[in-house]
């Protein structure tokens, strides 16, 4: 059995309880053991992620899954915030959205979001995509330096 502190931490940003479900599915049936941080808004999770605290305090993600859509600070206002702080830079960011929008994919890429995923309608490429996805980005992120039991939930 693994040790949690050694588990991938991943910050969830998703106001759709259908969809944290989902994701969750997705994550679980693809065989990732992660942490899991979620907000349900864009302003709960900027101020919980900007670093006030010490930084052996503070638990840097291994991957943060940000919906657009979502209330109080919107996903792209995350996303410019999150990457203007220098200690969330790095970190791999997926857009995971209903949004087709050619214009919200170039705007999310802009901002510095690492990859784009569109919500599939179908339960198999969902979970196929999620799984994909979460799996490479948590191949190719670095490693922690920070606390890994500081912040987890």
């Amino acid at each position: 059995m693994r040790d949690e502190a050694h588990l991938p931490y991943i910050v969830l940003i998703e106001d759709n309880e259908a969809d944290i479900y989902l994701l969750k599915l997705a994550l679980r049936e693809s065989g990732i053991a992660y942490q899991m941080t979620q907000f349900h808004n864009g302003e709960d999770a900027l101020l919980s992620l900007a670093p006030a605290l010490s930084p052996e305090d503070f638990q840097v993600p291994d991957l943060i899954l940000l919906d657009l859509n979502i209330p109080r600070s919107d996903g792209f206002e995350v996303i410019g915030k999150l990457r203007a702080n220098p200690r969330l830079a790095g970190v791999p960011m997926a857009i995971v959205t209903s949004s087709p929008s050619p214009e919200d994919k170039a705007r999310a890429g802009i901002l510095g979001a690492t990859t784009y995923i569109q919500k599939a309608t179908q339960l198999d490429a969902f979970i196929e995509g999620i799984g994909t996805t979460v799996r490479r980005l948590l191949a190719g992120a670095p490693e922690r330096t920070q606390h890994a039991g500081a912040g987890a939930s």
